[in-house]
């Protein structure tokens, strides 16, 4: 039994782990027998804790067989990752060991040098791979790498070189020696994966543990990898044990998402900044109508998603058309694209993808001739060498290219020149990089060779070759961008070690400020000092991650130079970038930007050209936001600004200038006193005036004198406080009704005037009384009468004479004041106030206590905040509700505790009311209903009816003492007030247009259709089997129609079938008492009794068409029909021919015809004739059986049971060879008509083949357009009259003279009175 240890942190000595959306295609296992843990990972993961939890712990999982591979899904919503292993309970070991065994190494492509601490590379030093099959029967062989990527290993080189650089520098990590382990990822994912997973697992063939089954891991951190989509796939892993990995050229914006990726950083600006300096650069030149060609990945799409994105929010531009490039080259799809290029009126074109995507669309833009374009290229193809070629440089020249910055790192060539395979720590001339690097370059092969390779003339590599005299980009220094980012990635980690180093014990950012720990270090304590540094590059650029872990951002503008000798060249012309202070800027020199066009200045791309002013933006229906209008601003209406989206109104005394782009004071016109109209109006209106103040002196003298107005009815003039002396002979607008004598309303009052006096008068109750009315609760409140009786001036303890509110109570129920009485009191008869009035004699509503409502609730709030207190008061510490299950105190009682109480209060009153609060605060809702009683004698009182209430057990609830209800009517019952009257069952309601939902009609429902309820709102349909009645109201079942045995119809059919099958019994009997006679013998007796047999079947076959339809005779009738009449028309073909061939045989030399039929060859015939029907009607039965079917197409209220033939070609096919028969034998019966003989058969065999062939023919139409039950009827009608037919036309004239003219019953007569050539004695 073999074991693996699975440490819970990042040791674990090989863990793969595989997400669901990128690692599709990860076959790339590790080599048995490993033991592989596979944990399977949903894509949305988002936090590490889906991983193995501290205390790291080692969990020995023994597995057998040897090969055995472990799956574990985890789903998203997991925090927790429990193993649970039950394999066949057995091979399970709870121990823990000591360490972790190495397996298996990953050795493909990998270069590793020892150090304290280990940083990890990864780089696509090959373009291409080979993955070996999976058959899990032998030990996998290691993925072929090929197609050697000279730039991809200067940039392996590059970080091995700065990490040398690193420990030579004793002011950074001293004392602290950097090692490291790159792998090549072949540019695959596969690869790539194992490549990581190698290097978290380590190299040693043992790891050893601490105590507490710990240890660093093997690698702190990863330099990688080039890829967005490899970067996006490996990220997901390692931000799960929080291993910091260092992108030095994925640009996917996604990868800034913090949850999904947390610990990873990239020093390549994103490609949403990208995006961002494109977007100045489409700014700075006005460029708002551009296309864009993307990559069909994750690198182009997610560009694609920022560009429209950042185009919508800025307003910027528009996106003219988008079209994603395919991978392969398709000449129809490259075609259809550079057309829609070629149609847009754009003429700037983004190109966010890869080179070899670029280059299979500019050979299109070639063929096609399409000039007059200004690319822009993403940082993928702006440094393109292959596309800067003679013949692409016409329509590529003036590009301009958003590129990585480029960098300068001195002593990088001295230490690619010192590369070779003897200086390679792990050179064993088996799988060395170096070793393929130097056969790629000096185009030899180590030895041994491969087989042919000298016979070729290849030759050997010493590994002495000169590496800086041969002709390769390798040592190019003056163009170094990825390679850039990769020193500046390693420098981050190293800077984030030294700044950790540096902890000062008792400091630190780690729990207990501790410090992290060399001998002990973990990769999420590297993550902490990572986010946080800052330095500055020898090459002056600064480097800091933001909380997304992007580096500052930094692009180079680059533009394609085509020189007049045809030679081409990329200048630096400008700069985008970012920093803390200035934000996002871009630096442009323009004089040094090469256009290629002849005007030699930028072109001019927009879908519509600016609106001047004057004019404002119309939008195009149905085109993007640059494809506008300008329209001319209306009168009165200006705009002084370009690209105006609205004309602004201008201000009310001025007026649109002629242009429409500013306003202009309008013209000044009033009536003026200097003009004659001014004057006499001034004159007349001092006259008025003069006329007024005589009036006005008048009426003041006569001020006395009351005013009576005859039409002024306003009820506001019935104010005597306002108007003492108005008076009026028309009634109020109060006493409208009471004027119109409007009766039979009932009213309904709200809780405003459900208890106002001031209504309820002898002139308003005869249309008022009844009313119904809203009030609000009505309590009772024990002792508070006393209470009120107690209240006086001296009982007031704030009592000062001055401002006291019982004062002033007193003063207004006494009408007296207390001393010092206002001036003048005494002299008018005003009384003093002593303080000992007597409250209880004094008439006052004050002390009437048998309405109390607004009281009841003031009652109901002081008892709810009361119990609030009180329930706060009786809480134990260390149970409480606040933080901490902390009490509120008295002593520091806050209004929001008390809150927190009074939400949850719950009592009931004295009166029975129980109260608490909902959610919204209020409390539960409770009314009187009052109604107003208009006594006989003429008084009036307001008497409680019932309640409306609403409780949290029984929800809303009326409760009403109909008997007490006063109804002001002559019936004395509660009026009916509708707008239309309620809809019985089967009808339904119909809104009138323009009404109130009360207000309809109703619409009796459709056929079809019932509404059992009343005011339906919809007719439901009947099911299918089932019809409205005759009231609409309910559903009955449909009347069920096919041809039966009990009407008329079926009657009749079926007495005929019988009698024709009683006929054909009885001729058959005549026949057989007769079989001796010559007539029978004759007519060859045989095939008679044949004949008459299937007539009789015939006639039989038609009862299976009537009757409720069965599957067996649905199945049977047609079967039966067809083979019965093949038969009988089989019978007489035979007879026909047999007639021909004993009138041949009677001629000289004809006599050998007449051996092929006879007796045997008759019946052979009949029965081969009988059986391809039968043959016939079995493959229809068996491929396609008719079957009985519900109708319900034929008629709405009734069901038509009918037989579906099934197969309407077998159906055909049945009929077709009947009457394929029926007009062979009508023509051999015709051509032998007029044989001679005094009683020739084939006249016989005509008349009834004739009869036979016209019934059927007219058959067809009339069954194709007879509906349901019909259809059987004709079709049995058919059947009838062609077997009457043929039964009296072959059959009638022989029985007449059997039963009536036997005296002709004799050969003689048969044969004629002479004698005749023909003997047809042999015809029998």
């Amino acid at each position: 039994m073999q074991v693996l240890s699975v440490v819970q942190t990042l040791p674990q000595r090989i863990l793969s782990v595989a997400l669901n959306s990128h690692l599709q295609a990860l076959s790339v296992v590790l080599n048995p027998p490993q033991q592989v843990l596979f944990v399977v990972l949903n894509s949305h993961l988002r936090a590490p804790s889906a991983v193995l939890n501290p205390p790291r712990q080692a969990l020995s999982v023994a597995l057998s067989p040897p090969q055995q591979v472990l799956f574990l899904v985890l789903n998203p919503p997991l925090r927790e990752l429990s193993v649970l292993l039950n394999l066949s309970q057995q091979n399970v070991s709870s121990s823990f060991s000591t360490s972790c065994q190495l397996q298996g190494q990953f050795h493909v492509n990998r270069i590793h040098k020892t150090g304290d601490v280990v940083l990890g590379g990864l780089f696509a030093v090959h373009f291409f791979s080979v993955l070996p099959e999976l058959s899990f029967t032998s030990e996998r062989q290691e993925p072929i790498c090929h197609g050697f990527n000279v730039l991809g290993f200067r940039q392996f080189q590059t970080m091995a070189f700065a990490i040398d650089e690193i420990n030579r520098n004793s002011n950074l990590l001293p004392n602290v020696t950097l090692g490291y382990s790159l792998y090549d990822s072949c540019a695959i994912l596969g690869v790539a994966f194992r490549a990581v997973l190698s290097m978290m697992s380590g190299q040693g063939d043992q790891f050893l543990l601490d105590n507490n089954c710990t240890a660093p891991p093997p690698v702190l951190g990863i330099v990688g990898d080039s890829s967005s989509t490899r970067s996006i796939a490996i990220s997901a892993v390692l931000g799960l044990y929080r291993v910091p990995m260092v992108s030095y050229f994925a640009t996917c914006s996604c990868l800034s998402d913090r949850q999904r990726f947390p610990s990873f950083f990239r020093t390549i600006p994103s490609d949403a900044f990208q995006v961002r300096a494109m977007l100045q650069i489409l700014k700075r030149f006005g460029w708002t109508w551009v296309g864009l060609l993307i990559s069909d990945n994750d690198y182009g799409l997610n560009a694609a998603r920022s560009l429209q994105s950042d185009l919508a929010q800025s307003g910027g531009g528009c996106l003219a058309y988008l079209e994603v490039l395919p991978w392969s080259y398709d000449p129809a799809e490259h075609r259809r694209i550079v057309n829609v290029m070629k149609k847009s009126t754009a003429r700037v074109v983004i190109g966010f993808a890869h080179e070899n995507q670029m280059i299979h669309v500019m050979e299109e833009v070639v063929k096609q001739n399409v000039t007059g374009l200004q690319w822009i290229a993403s940082e993928a193809w702006t440094a393109a060498t292959r596309m800067q070629t003679p013949d692409l440089m016409p329509y590529l020249g003036g590009t301009l290219g958003i590129a990585i910055r480029r960098g300068e790192i001195p002593g990088l060539r001295d230490f690619l020149l010192r590369i070779s395979p003897d200086s390679d720590p792990n050179n064993n001339y088996n799988n060395n990089i170096v070793r393929q690097f130097w056969e790629h370059t000096f185009q030899c092969h180590f030895s041994p060779p491969p087989a042919g390779w000298l016979d070729t003339g290849g030759a050997l590599c010493t590994g002495q070759e000169d590496l800086e005299n041969v002709a390769t980009t390798f040592l190019d220094m003056s163009d170094l961008r990825p390679e850039y980012n990769v020193y500046k990635a390693v420098y981050a980690l190293a800077y984030a070690l030294d700044d950790m180093l540096q902890c000062v014990p008792g400091s630190g950012p780690f729990s207990g400020h501790s410090c992290a720990s060399l001998q002990k270090l973990q990769p999420w304590q590297l993550l902490y000092y990572l986010e946080r540094i800052n330095f500055t590059t020898a090459f002056g650029d600064q480097v800091s991650f933001d909380e997304n872990g992007d580096a500052l951002p930094i692009y180079d503008v680059m533009n394609w130079h085509w020189l007049p000798d045809g030679s081409t060249t990329v200048q630096t012309v400008g700069v985008v970038k970012k920093s803390a202070s200035m934000g996002e800027e871009l630096t442009l020199d323009e004089d040094r930007i090469f256009w290629n066009f002849e005007s030699k200045k930028p072109p001019r791309s927009v879908c519509s050209e600016s609106c001047p002013p004057g004019t404002r933006i119309a939008r195009r229906k149905g085109e993007p936001v640059c494809c506008f209008d300008c329209i001319p601003c209306s009168d009165g209406k200006s705009s002084n600004g370009t690209d105006s989206m609205e004309c602004i109104s201008c201000p009310e005394d001025f007026w649109s200038s002629p242009q429409r782009d500013h306003c202009i004071p309008k013209r000044i016109e009033f009536l003026s006193y200097h003009e004659p109209l001014g004057i006499c109006l001034t004159t007349a209106s001092l006259l008025g005036t003069l006329i007024c103040t005589i009036v006005l002196g008048v009426f003041i003298y006569h001020r006395t004198t009351p005013i009576v107005s005859y039409f002024a009815t306003c009820s506001c003039l019935s104010d005597r406080q306002r108007f003492p002396s108005f008076f009026r002979t028309i009634p109020s607008d109060a006493f409208q009704v009471v004027k119109q004598n409007v009766t039979g309303l009932q009213w309904i009052a709200s809780e405003a005037w459900t208890a106002a006096t001031v209504l309820q008068t002898p002139n308003l109750m005869p249309y008022l009384g009844g009313t119904l009315g809203i009030a609000i609760r009505r309590g009772e409140i024990p002792g508070l009468r006393d209470f009120l009786l107690r209240i006086s001036p001296d009982s007031d303890p704030n009592n000062n004479y001055n401002n006291n509110l019982v004062r002033q109570f007193w003063e207004y129920t006494f009408q007296c004041r207390f001393s010092p009485p206002p001036a003048g009191w005494l002299d008018t008869g005003g009384a003093l106030c002593t303080g000992q009035e007597d409250l209880e004699n004094v008439a006052t509503t004050f002390l009437d206590m048998s309405d109390l409502r607004p009281e009841y609730n003031v009652y109901k709030a002081v008892y709810a905040l009361a119990y609030a207190l009180d329930d706060m008061l009786q809480c134990v510490p260390g149970r409480g509700p606040f933080s901490g299950h902390s009490c509120a105190s008295l002593q520091k009682l806050q209004p929001w505790q008390l809150v927190f109480y009074l939400e949850r209060i719950n009592f009931t009153t004295a009166f029975g009311d129980q109260v608490s609060f909902d959610e919204n605060g209020d409390a539960l809702p409770i009314y009187d209903v009052m109604n107003w009683h208009w006594l006989p004698d003429g008084s009036t009182t307001v008497q409680t009816v019932g309640v409306v209430k609403k409780s949290a057990s029984t929800g809303e609830e009326l409760t009403l003492d109909e008997d007490r209800i006063f109804w002001n009517f002559e019936p004395k019952k509660p009026p009916r007030s509708v707008c239309s009257e309620s809809c019985p069952p089967g009808t339904r309601i119909a809104r009138r247009k323009g009404e109130p939902v009360c207000c309809f009609d109703c619409i009796p429902c459709s056929d079809g259709k019932i509404s059992n309820e009343t005011d339906s709102m919809e007719c439901i349909s009947c099911p299918e089997d089932f019809w409205s009645s005759p009231q609409r109201d309910y559903c009955i079942p449909k009347r069920i129609e096919f041809l039966s045995y009990h009407e008329p119809l079926g009657i009749c059919l079926t007495t005929t079938s019988l009698l024709g099958t009683l006929i054909c019994t009885i001729v058959l009997g005549v026949f057989i008492y007769h079989r001796s006679t010559p007539i029978v013998r004759a007519n060859n007796s045989e095939l008679s009794f044949q004949l008459l047999l299937s007539l009789k079947l015939c006639f039989l076959c038609s009862l299976l068409f009537i009757g409720h339809p069965r599957l067996w005779t649905c199945q049977l009738r047609h079967a039966a029909f067809g083979i019965s009449f093949v038969l009988c028309v089989s019978c007489i073909l035979v007879k026909t021919m047999v007639v021909l061939a004993v009138f041949k045989a009677s001629k000289p030399g004809g006599g050998a015809s007449l051996k092929w039929f006879g007796a045997v060859q008759q019946r052979g015939t009949v029965l081969v004739l009988t059986s391809i029907q039968a043959a016939v009607c079995t493959a229809w039965l068996v491929s396609s059986s008719p079957a009985p079917h519900k109708n319900t197409q034929y008629h709405s209220d009734k069901i038509v049971y009918e037989c579906v033939i099934g197969s309407t070609v077998g159906f055909a096919v049945l009929l077709g060879y009947i009457g394929f028969l029926a007009i062979v034998s009508f023509l051999l019966a015709f051509l032998a008509r007029n044989l001679p003989d005094n009683f020739n058969e084939a006249k016989l065999i005509t008349f009834s083949m004739l009869i036979f062939c016209a019934v059927w023919v007219a058959f067809i139409p009339a069954y194709i357009n007879s509906p349901g039950k019909y259809a059987d009827a004709v079709e049995v009608f058919a059947i009838l009259a062609s077997s009457f037919g043929l039964l009296v036309a072959l059959f009638g004239q022989k029985c007449y003279i059997i039963l009536l003219r036997p005296e002709r019953n004799t050969k003689k007569a048969i044969m004629g009175r002479g004698p005749s050539k023909y003997n047809t004695s042999e015809y029998q």
